[in-house]
């Protein structure tokens, strides 16, 4: 080697070590920004991946959820659909605007993570949701979900990395993958709305009216039948509450405990609807025709009024009622107000239902929402919040029983007055003492209840008519549970105070075979009205009678995702608490369902 090839290798290095010097930290991020692309094509790419995202979420998932499970609400389609629209779009418009602000490959990463939380989100909701639990107040053991969580998150992330690795090696294959994956979800979803809206079995509910709470403690001074039917409370349940609570039996002298006690459905509904009119729910004709003909073929309620008494019920409307020109003329309480939503509140609600959806599992805790807080979205025409809007509520039923307490009115024949009480039924949000709870339980909730009803019977005394009322303690339904078939007996709570009873006895008990049936015909009977048409009451029943008893029950399917699959009808010979007298004599597919709504088949 020469003196100048030697001298020309340091030279050669030193170019090198030029060439590998590291970019600075604005050379970098000039480059993150770099576009060459005109502004147009990357605001076709923002607008279809930001709308994909926000018509999935808030316009397609809200609609969907509506449409099928329409009987749950009490307010209406069209308060819906244009605040939910807008919520949509703006959210489009939001993500579009921050798309286009950004350029290079920060624009493509903002728009593949949009991109991605969509696709993930819409399988989630098509193929990996489960069971979501049934949002009527259960609670979710989400501490046992662990394992299915870890799983549902990594299948998550590998769905979502796809469109990462897809950017990294071809961006123009990437650019039309995200343009037409999301403008295939847009397509897809609205013709699935279509189909939706064309076939949904809607309910009125833009005029459905309410019940109003503004004389609820007020009673006649004669005559009063008061019912108080506290949910889900089985003939156990309050047993156990009697055991833990010993004041509460000790306060029911009068009272006859009947231990053989039949219901009539499985859930609320249709059992509330046919306890109040005896008319069946074979479930093979919409709901909503249901409803309609439960309250005009009914007699019970128009029996009363056309007696000459009043009719007060505080219920759940979309369980129990659906539109209240099913009851004019029936039920007095009835509001007048122009009732609207609040539309806050409604939105707040029902992006929480749709994201409790398309979330991972993981989230879903974040977004678990009771659907019975649904009604207190309704507002009457002044704008104060549900201030004249039955709602179940035991805590505030409790609260303002003890604030204002029983009041008279100054005439009349005489009052039906039907209370339907949380009890048994979750969430468990009030204590023993009735007041408000978050730890509680069925028997604290039960027990708070019952001791409500002691502080109303005090009041009755306090009025002096509580010789002249009777009181009647019961339930819709046992326990229940998404199952195919029953497990064990579903008996239910029944106490029984009659007018003029003797209350210096204390609680006794009876054995008489009973349903919703007989309990109907007592309420009539305790009016004096004939009422041959609605069979033996209460009192008629002797205990050694020979009665055949029925009871319907929706069976799921055999994944526990629909709850009213089947219709099950069981026949019942002797004790209602021994399971072994319970047989099945029919079973038959639900054509209509009510808590699956948007699988009508």
């Amino acid at each position: 080697m020469n003196q100048d090839e030697f001298n020309s290798v340091p030279a050669e290095t030193e170019n090198k070590k030029t060439k590998k010097k590291k970019a600075t930290f604005g050379e970098l991020l000039r480059d993150l920004f770099k576009d060459k692309r005109p502004w147009y094509k990357r605001l076709i790419t923002a607008v279809l991946a930001a709308f994909a995202f926000s018509y999935t979420l808030y316009i397609f998932g809200i609609y969907e959820i509506y449409i099928t499970n329409a009987s749950f609400y009490t307010f209406s389609f069209d308060d819906l659909k244009i605040p939910a629209l807008l919520l949509g779009l703006s959210v489009t418009l939001i993500l579009t605007g921050v798309l286009m602000l950004l350029r290079g490959k920060i624009f493509n990463y903002f728009t593949t993570v949009i991109f991605s939380i969509t696709v993930c989100s819409y399988i989630q909701c098509n193929f990996l949701n489960h069971s979501l639990g049934a949002l009527d107040g259960t609670a979710i053991a989400w501490e046992t979900m662990s394992g299915s969580m870890f799983l549902n998150l990594f299948i998550w992330a590998l769905i979502f990395l796809v469109p990462f690795i897809v950017l990294y090696f071809n961006k123009k294959f990437w650019r039309r993958m995200v343009c037409f994956v999301s403008a295939l979800l847009i397509l897809m979803q609205s013709a699935g709305l279509v189909k939706l809206y064309v076939e949904g079995d809607f309910f009125d509910v833009s005029s459905n009216g309410y019940l109003s709470n503004s004389t609820i403690y007020e009673v006649s001074p004669k005559n009063n039948v008061v019912v108080f039917l506290i949910d889900r409370c089985g003939f156990n349940t309050m047993e156990k509450v009697f055991k833990e609570y010993p004041d509460i039996p000790r306060g029911l002298d009068g009272f006859t405990d009947y231990d053989n006690v039949l219901g009539s459905y499985s859930r609320t509904f249709p059992s509330v609807c046919y306890f109040l009119t005896g008319v069946k729910c074979d479930y093979d004709i919409p709901i909503g025709e249901y409803f309609k003909k439960a309250w005009d073929e009914g007699t019970l309620l128009p029996d009363i009024k056309n007696a000459g008494f009043d009719t007060k019920v505080y219920t759940e409307v979309n369980y129990v009622i659906k539109n209240t020109d099913n009851v004019v003329g029936k039920i007095d309480n009835v509001g007048q107000k122009i009732k609207k939503a609040d539309v806050r509140s409604m939105l707040d609600s029902m992006v929480d239902l749709s994201l409790y959806r398309y979330m991972p599992t993981a989230l879903k805790p974040f977004f678990w929402c009771y659907t019975g807080d649904l009604e207190r979205i309704s507002t009457t025409g002044d704008g104060t919040f549900t201030s004249d809007i039955y709602a179940t509520n035991d805590p505030n039923f409790c609260q303002n029983l003890r604030e204002d307490g029983v009041t008279q009115k100054l005439e009349g024949e005489g009052s039906f007055i039907f209370y339907h009480m949380r009890g048994a039924h979750e969430p468990y949000q009030m204590d023993a003492d009735g007041n408000k709870s978050q730890t509680s339980d069925e028997f604290q909730q039960t027990a708070g209840d019952m001791r409500a009803i002691l502080f109303y019977i005090e009041e009755l005394k306090r009025l002096g008519i509580y010789d002249d009322t009777t009181i009647i303690i019961t339930a819709d339904h046992g326990v229940t549970g998404t199952v195919e078939k029953l497990g064990d007996m579903r008996s239910i709570t029944l106490l029984v105070k009659p007018k003029g009873a003797d209350t210096t006895k204390h609680l006794k008990y009876n054995s008489a075979p009973l349903t919703h049936d007989n309990i109907r015909a007592y309420i009539a009977k305790s009016f004096g009205i004939d009422y041959s048409a609605y069979g033996p009451a209460i009192d008629d029943v002797e205990e050694d009678a020979d009665v055949t008893r029925h009871f319907y029950m929706s069976g799921c399917d055999k994944l526990h995702l629909h709850r009213d699959t089947n219709l099950i009808t069981y026949e019942i010979k002797g004790d209602v608490k021994d399971f072994d007298n319970w047989t099945i004599i029919d079973e038959k597919e639900i054509e209509y369902p009510f808590y699956d709504a948007g699988n009508k088949r």
